[in-house]
């Protein structure tokens, strides 16, 4: 494994985290949303 196969699976690593986090935002802020419209009701 040379030092370039390394970087590139840690940047494609990096992209997925990265990716997945915004994805779990997105649902907690979906999620938030909702729960404020419930309390407005």
């Amino acid at each position: 494994m040379t030092g370039i196969d390394f970087l590139g699976y840690a940047y494609s690593a990096i992209w997925v985290a990265f990716f997945f986090y915004l994805v779990s935002l997105g649902r907690k802020a979906h999620r938030l949303e909702e729960e404020l419209r419930d309390l407005k009701k």
